[in-house]
């Protein structure tokens, strides 16, 4: 089964979940893992993976049109055919950036149950059924290090240092993310380089995803069986029009850059950086072009949707 690991570990763990079982997702371990795919991330960075980048800005202007249309398309069945006020809607459509987005429709008096429902559910339902979708449009390659570099002790050495560099100052700087983006970086600069000639066995990044899994299925913690089934058939209209739009965009994407459709629909689908990536990952389809545009949207939520809420807000009388 693609991405069998990760897939297999969120559905057991979202089961837990729903049925009562104590489930908990300790920070230090999910920093952690997300350094590990940080570091899988940035070894694609290779100096082939640089010159197609060139094509990227266009694949990212098109990333930021399909954001807006899905979101507008999710919004709207939200709350016409859920009938879900406008905040409930607004941020049950958001795509990623799950903690920022709980946090503001906590703050925005949304209803917290149906939020919780429908970014769950779509993210469930994303990280179980493309690895199956996209199997047949992508055939997996084992990544290989780059020639002439460091190996042995002297290359891993070099390779976590770098990336435990890169982690400390994007914590410094306060980048969101820090513990992906760190070592992403820092890994993606000396496989660039060309410095070091190690890559992350397939093992451990095996275990990673299977542990970043059972730690998202978790996110189901304190919902209901009841509430995941009266809310369940308008968030499963919302993800197909949603993941309509977004893969759509994404397979075009994927044909324009050369980076193939399944790195496309990957880094077009209405889920999060961490889970889209890992199956990036998972399937080697171009894990750096994958992370660039979800970090993309990552970022872009982030400073739109405070903005958005305050115009969405009713005006006071």
């Amino acid at each position: 089964m693609p991405a069998g690991a990760l897939v297999g570990a969120m559905v057991g763990t979202a089961a837990a979940s729903l049925i009562g079982r104590p489930m908990t997702a300790p920070p230090k371990v999910y920093a952690g893992l997300l350094a590990l795919m940080g570091v899988a991330t940035g070894a694609s960075v290779t100096p082939d993976a640089l010159k197609a980048a060139g094509t990227w800005p266009l694949s990212i202007a098109l990333l930021v049109v399909a954001t807006i249309v899905l979101c507008g398309a999710g919004f709207l069945v939200f709350r016409r055919l859920g009938r879900c006020d406008t905040a409930t809607a607004f941020y049950a459509s958001a795509p990623g950036a799950l903690s920022a987005v709980l946090a503001l429709a906590q703050a925005d008096g949304a209803d917290m149950s149906r939020v919780a429902v429908a970014q769950s559910l779509r993210l469930l339902a994303l990280a179980c059924v493309a690895p199956f979708a996209l199997a047949g449009a992508h055939t997996f390659v084992p990544p290989t290090p780059p020639e002439g570099g460091l190996t042995g002790l002297a290359g891993w050495g070099l390779l976590i240092a770098a990336s435990a560099l890169g982690w400390l100052a994007a914590a410094r700087l306060k980048w969101p993310s820090a513990p992906f983006l760190g070592p992403m970086a820092g890994s993606g600069l000396v496989h660039l380089t060309g410095v070091v000639g190690v890559a992350m066995p397939h093992l451990v990044v095996t275990l990673a995803g299977a542990g970043l899994g059972a730690l998202v299925g978790t996110r189901f913690r304190g919902v209901s069986p009841g509430a995941l089934m009266r809310f369940l058939p308008v968030s499963l209209a919302a993800l197909g029009v949603m993941a309509l739009v977004g893969l759509s965009a994404g397979w075009l994407a994927g044909r324009m850059t050369g980076v193939g459709p399944a790195a496309g629909m990957l880094a077009f689908a209405p889920g999060s950086l961490d889970v889209m990536v890992a199956i990036a990952v998972a399937l080697n389809a171009n894990p750096a072009y994958v992370a660039a545009h979800h970090t993309t949207r990552f970022l872009g939520l982030i400073g739109a949707l405070p903005w958005l809420a305050q115009k969405l807000r009713p005006k006071a009388a």
